[in-house]
């Protein structure tokens, strides 16, 4: 573990917004895939970047274009720099950017307090407070005497550790959008911020900008956002996003490498029975999920009561990107800002699950999951979702996914190279694994997960006696 540290010390504070005059005021209304999130947590991201200079230079060299770039990138992504408006009910939520008004809360800090760059950077387990004080917090709603409800959508941290590196810490509401959107907006910031700062002769691509003109294409196919706005209206505190974090709780990250996740491959496919081919995402998905769910319940001192312990379900969540897939007035392109994912809950017997073929029926299972959804009309079956995430909510140990390899999460570089770590804090949540591609470029896989201590020791030995078992 880390030595004792301190919370960074907080330089400055800014409001950064697009350039006047170049974003009309705009409301945007949410979608049936934005309304799930009104209740749902935060998001929470870390990046970090080796800088190997001082605090005065950092200030003087690098802050003003990190800060003159995201002015211009939230040109495109204005949303972020917007609020969630929350009307007294029955009127509904939307997003709304007033020009020469809204802007989205920049914090600048250093960290001197003994906490280790290097330390932070590592794979190793990490308290989770630690990376806590590297995440900006979302100011509380304002509410106006009419009763509404103005919830900014983002804030940035930017913090320097003198002579090591930084990091760039991100808060959001998912409502606005989902990660699609979010690495989108990462990534024209960072290409911009490198394009800025000269130092390549050679001509930097940017990103093509985000879409938000196709938000009324989506339809609501049966009052499904309906519903959500029932659940969010009947628990709405003003607390959205809040949560305790648990005692000893550690985040930590595993690389299956290339071969291993081939190994893993060419044994699912080799036992298999069914005929579909087997992508790399989902093997290492089916490996992860079967370690955890042996981890918890391996920690578990009760078993559930009333029905026969073989036949319990454990059910996974899985997102489908639904761009370019829906049968709308015209497609939802790649490029669209805001939420399009679809929700499909894969579920396996326990017996199964955590027996000698385990990592087949999981893999089984979440390949058929997916073929049958992208088969079928997913407007059509957008009513039946809620249905089946409230099974996978009220299940012993719910797993959902963060991040996706083929996101490109560390395919992004400011002028620093790219990132030397990055971390999705919010799976401390509860019941997610977050994946990426590996930051070494080995067409690996990077999965996070945040269980207490001695959780994640055993964990990682589950793990590890897997991938032995696979070895070739």
């Amino acid at each position: 573990m880390a030595p004792l540290h301190q919370p960074p010390t907080i330089i400055e504070t800014s409001h950064i917004s697009p350039p006047n005059g170049t974003v009309p005021s705009t409301t945007l209304p949410l979608t049936f895939f934005d309304a799930p999130w009104l209740t749902l947590p935060l998001g929470q991201s870390l990046f970090f970047f080796s800088y190997p200079n001082s605090t005065e230079r950092f200030l003087k060299d690098f802050v003003p274009n990190l800060k003159q770039s995201l002015s211009l990138t939230l040109q495109h992504f204005f949303p972020y720099a917007g609020n969630l408006i929350i009307p007294p009910r029955p009127d509904p939520p939307f997003l709304r950017y007033n020009d020469g008004e809204d802007s989205l809360v920049f914090t600048v800090a250093e960290s001197t307090g003994g906490t280790d760059f290097d330390y932070l950077k590592t794979d190793s387990p990490k308290d989770i407070r630690v990376l806590h004080d590297l995440l900006p917090k979302l100011p509380p709603p304002h509410v106006s005497p009419q009763g509404i409800q103005t919830r900014p959508i983002m804030v940035i941290q930017v913090t320097i550790f003198p002579g090591r590196g930084i990091c760039i810490g991100n808060t959001s509401t998912h409502v606005a959008a989902d990660g699609v959107t979010f690495t989108h907006f990462m990534k024209y910031w960072m290409s911009l911020t490198k394009s800025n700062a000269g130092n390549d002769s050679t001509k930097i691509l940017l990103p093509s900008p985000p879409i938000h003109t196709c938000r009324n294409v989506i339809k609501d196919p049966g009052e499904v956002a309906a519903g959500h706005l029932e659940r969010f209206w009947s628990q709405n505190s003003g607390n959205h996003g809040s949560h305790a974090t648990p005692e000893d709780m550690v985040l930590a990250t595993f690389t299956m490498s290339r071969n291993q996740i081939d190994n893993l491959k060419h044994w699912v496919t080799e036992q298999s029975t069914i005929q579909s081919h087997v992508s790399s995402f989902v093997v290492t998905l089916a490996f992860a999920w079967v370690s955890l769910i042996k981890t918890l319940v391996q920690d578990s001192e009760t078993e559930a009561k009333g029905e026969d312990k073989d036949q319990q379900v454990f059910h996974l969540l899985i997102n489908v990107d639904c761009r370019n897939r829906l049968k709308c007035t015209e497609p939802i392109p790649p490029t669209y800002f805001g939420n399009c994912m679809a929700p499909g809950i894969v579920s396996v017997n326990k017996r199964d699950l955590l027996g000698e073929n385990g990592v087949l029926a999981a893999s089984d299972a979440i390949t058929a999951r997916i073929k049958e959804m992208l088969s079928s009309d997913l407007l059509k079956t957008a009513p039946t979702w809620g249905r089946g995430v409230g099974k996978w909510v009220m299940s012993r140990f719910p797993t959902s996914i963060a991040g996706a390899p083929k996101l490109g999460l560390y395919d992004m570089d400011c002028g620093l190279g790219k990132p030397c770590k990055m971390e999705m804090v919010h799976i401390e949540t509860g019941g997610s694994i977050a994946f990426s591609d590996s930051r070494d470029g080995s067409n690996g896989v990077e999965v996070g997960i945040a269980l207490e201590k001695k959780k994640m020791d055993a964990f990682a030995l589950n793990l590890q006696q897997g991938i032995k078992r696979f070895e070739i």
